[in-house]
């Protein structure tokens, strides 16, 4: 379908022979119908559920320990709010231990895109020192692998953590961490997922190729859901990256369709996830990829059906570099559209305020490269100020020293 927002890329086909795919939402998706909170998450699929738990009249002794121990811990919680998770999790019963490690990672899930990724960094450090105390503890073939699938998601979301402090090799090594547990166990989203954190770190340290590999080694171990399309995703803004417009919009076709099957009870926020998908991620990824290859007519078409949708979510940086994407766009079509350049910047920054993460910071860096040529607008240097200022406050969101300690798991 022929496009007049601009020349294509010069390694790009000739885009009359190219079909981009419209920005379109789920058959089913009814705003008014959202959960005001995200699916609730599970244990690790595929696990042995256990002896049942009895009919409630003549508990088992397994329940009674499990009841026992769990009123230990909780006091231990309260009394002793600073205890190591290592600590509350080698007081617990193997299998309670299991259940309270997952709780945490849980928790860690809801709330990762929202507070600053340091302290995100730091529990997932805290939580996979407890799990690796604990895997020296002698314990049944089921809960062994039900702990390797847990470290194997936490090491996932500490490479989120790190790709988001800006911590390339540390966010890699982790990354690599949580797809050789996913192997060993057998569990194809935790590899996809692995996987797809991978891509993002290198995607966004300048590294599509690298990022277009880990995304379609992903999809080896994943079936259709909602990992797959999460790498699909990431695979077509690889490719628009490396200028390939044929290879993205067929990438974004497919993650459409993709979308279009996953149902609604399956929608979690926007960020990794090894079980849920919103939708609004692909008109989210749609939009970077078609600026990046220099479509903004397009990209704006996307980004109007992603906006609405996680303007109402608690993403503040999916939020904040879809505003950045569009006002890269808009810098580049010249010294007219500052105005809009500079209001799409500025509301971005407002939304992480307080919440610096690498993938916003590096837009941020862009932008400002994108401006400087007109450096003598008032509104060009306010942004400028409020950038830095933005982007010196990270500092100010870390938790104590000492508390994340390096990955040192080889590349893979």
């Amino acid at each position: 379908m022929p496009q007049s927002d601009g020349p294509p890329p010069p390694a790009a086909p000739a885009h009359d022979e190219i079909f981009i795919p419209p920005a379109r939402t789920p058959p089913d998706d009814r705003p008014e119908d959202y959960p005001a909170q995200p699916p609730g998450r599970q244990a690790p699929e595929d696990l042995a559920a256990g002896p049942p738990a009895g009919d409630g009249t003549n508990p088992d002794r397994r329940q009674l320990h499990l009841g026992a121990g769990a009123a230990i811990v909780s006091a231990l919680l309260t009394q002793s709010p600073i205890m190591e998770v290592a600590d509350v999790l080698a007081a617990s019963p193997v299998q309670l231990a299991l259940e309270r490690a997952n709780d945490a990672l849980g928790e860690l899930m809801d709330t990762h895109e929202v507070v600053p990724p340091a302290h995100v960094r730091a529990r997932t450090a805290r939580l996979r020192r407890g799990l690796e105390r604990l895997g020296r503890r002698s314990m049944a073939t089921e809960d062994s692998h039900q702990l390797l699938v847990l470290a194997g998601r936490v090491a996932v979301l500490g490479a989120d953590a790190a790709f988001k402090q800006g911590d390339v090799a540390s966010a890699r090594a982790l990354a690599s961490e949580g797809y050789l547990a996913g192997v060993e166990a057998g569990d194809g989203p935790l590899c996809g997922s692995s996987r797809e954190v991978g891509a993002v770190n290198e995607f966004y340290g300048g590294r599509p190729n690298e990022a277009l590999r880990l995304a379609r080694d992903g999809l080896r171990h994943v079936g259709p859901g909602p990992v797959r399309a999460r790498l699909v995703c990431q695979e077509a803004r690889a490719l628009a990256a490396m200028g390939d417009l044929r290879g993205a919009a067929a990438s974004l076709e497919q993650a459409y369709d993709l979308a279009d099957t996953i149902p609604a009870e399956r929608w979690g926020r926007p960020g990794p996830s090894f079980d849920t998908f919103h939708p609004v991620e692909v008109s989210y990824n749609a939009t970077t990829a078609l600026c990046l290859l220099g479509r903004p007519r397009a990209a704006q078409e996307h980004a109007d059906i992603a906006l609405p949708s996680l303007d109402s979510m608690d993403a503040p940086g999916f939020r904040s570099v879809i505003r950045f994407d569009l006002a890269l766009a808009l810098a580049r079509q010249g010294r007219l559209e500052l105005d809009g350049v500079c209001e799409l910047a500025t509301e971005a920054i407002r939304i992480s305020w307080g919440r610096t993460v690498a993938s916003v910071s590096s837009r941020a860096d862009q932008l400002l490269a994108a401006t400087a040529p007109h450096g003598e607008v008032r509104q060009v240097r306010e942004l400028a100020a409020l950038i830095r200022d933005w982007q010196r406050s990270a500092a100010r969101q870390r938790p104590e020293p000492g508390v994340v300690p390096a990955a040192p798991t080889p590349d893979v």
